[in-house]
């Protein structure tokens, strides 16, 4: 099993955020990206995903944070799955997310290098939180690898639009979480 840790180029470390996840009853991975489906990452909704099946054993917000579960998913103690990554980049884009918690969580779990990855590109994509995303940029050490292979290229965070009718240019949008979600 390859770790994010290892794209970072460092070991696993004994992740605390992922004791408190799994305690919640959050496993597996799968577990993580299913309940960031029911808090409205529907774009990367499972197959087989039963939203009110899932939404009725999902931990509340109280328990498991936005920016907690997008740590979760990226910790470098986590394994490298990019849906994992793809995914916390949407829960990041929700408009409560705390940038003092997650600059904190980022720290505490190792994964400093790819949450400022994703922040530099969202500054390009997201321009209604690109200052959102210089805050957390100012927050977070940045040394470590400014990129790597195993790391979503930046367009898997935003969704593109095609051909428009009318004319005028398409632009990438940032994914978020839909409003319909479970908060």
């Amino acid at each position: 099993m390859v770790l994010i840790a290892h794209s970072l180029g460092g070991t696993a470390h004994l992740s605390p955020l992922l004791r408190k996840v799994r305690k919640l009853g959050l496993r597996t991975p799968d577990a993580l990206l299913r309940l960031a489906v029911v808090r409205g990452c529907h774009h990367y909704a499972p197959a087989d995903f039963d939203h009110f099946a899932e939404a009725a054993t999902a931990p509340s917000h109280d328990l498991l944070g936005h920016e907690e579960l997008a740590v979760a998913m990226i910790s470098a103690a986590q394994e490298q799955d990019p849906r994992l990554i793809r995914c916390a980049a949407q829960l990041l884009g929700a408009p409560e997310t705390s940038v003092e918690t997650l600059a904190r969580l980022a720290c505490m779990e190792r994964c400093s290098p790819l949450l400022a990855y994703i922040a530099r590109h969202a500054i390009n994509w997201d321009a209604s939180r690109s200052d959102f995303w210089r805050e957390l940029l100012l927050r977070i050490p940045t040394g470590g690898p400014q990129d790597s292979e195993f790391w979503p290229h930046p367009s898997r965070f935003v969704v593109q639009s095609g051909y428009q009718r009318g004319g005028g240019t398409p632009a990438p949008v940032w994914l978020r979480p839909s409003p319909g979600g479970v908060y």
